[in-house]
């Protein structure tokens, strides 16, 4: 029986700034990797959901837009989980399960668990959040000093076994380093009339008054374009002053 894997609470904002791992194993599962050294294998979390869900014509996949106050994120659902995206609408606030996933270099949840709950459990999910990443980072910091001062994996997993750490953060650490070391440079792309045409269309279908922000662009372009090719369109539009910024990531049709 395959093991399950463990579940974290943190915000959409540290999943993003972490780096997505697909094991070369096809039956291992994928996780992200924080920068404090954290392996999220299934995320635990409480977002708003900020556009109505999409449901593919025979029903077997669909997908939501989620937004927990620090980062937004695409939620995917396969065959019979499209059921949790009937019960929900934009402006809800639900508490989701998912397992990671990544889609032209963008990070995604495949949604195993979603339903709707109060706003006190935003409040909680907030403050556990900050405990868990309090605790993270502590630990993560203390193992990299015993990394830093052994200068061997082995003996830095053995010191910290004996000083009570988890020796998992020593392999995390050397993990790191590699993803760091390694991690490929974003393309550069010449942005295209046609993409700018539907960024802008876009923009002016879901502004709603104060701007939109760039995940939810992304996310309603995302089945024509790659994710890199809307983002440098944008980036282009704005430039050009054809769209404008009223706040950071947010962004208006110039008049």
């Amino acid at each position: 029986m395959k093991k399950r894997m463990p579940s974290s609470r943190l915000s959409l904002a540290e999943v993003h700034k972490g780096y997505f791992v697909k094991p070369e194993d096809d039956f291992a599962t994928n996780y992200v990797i924080t920068q404090d050294g954290l392996k999220v294998y299934r995320l635990k979390g409480v977002a708003t959901i900020m556009a109505e869900p999409r449901l593919s014509e025979d029903g077997t996949y669909g997908s939501v837009f989620l937004d927990d106050g620090t980062q937004s994120i695409v939620a995917l659902a396969f065959r019979e989980n499209t059921k949790l995206l009937m019960s929900i609408k934009k402006g809800d606030l639900v508490q989701f399960m998912a397992k990671l996933s990544e889609w032209q270099g963008k990070k995604q949840l495949n949604l195993e668990v979603l339903s709707v709950v109060s706003p006190n459990m935003l409040t909680l999910h907030r403050a556990e959040s900050v405990l868990a990443a309090i605790r993270q980072k502590k630990y993560f910091k203390m193992a990299q000093k015993i990394y830093d001062e052994e200068k061997n994996v082995r003996k830095a997993m053995d010191r910290a076994k004996k000083e009570g750490l988890n020796p998992d953060l020593i392999d995390a650490i050397e993990e790191l380093n590699y993803l760091v070391e390694n991690a490929e440079e974003s393309r550069i792309f010449d942005s295209d009339t046609a993409i700018e045409s539907r960024v802008m269309e876009a923009v002016e279908k879901l502004d709603e008054g104060d701007g939109v922000v760039l995940d939810l662009i992304l996310y309603e372009l995302k089945d024509d374009y790659l994710a890199d090719d809307i983002d440098n369109a944008v980036r282009e539009l704005l430039s050009r002053g054809d769209l404008y910024e009223p706040r950071v990531n947010y962004f208006k049709k110039a008049i």
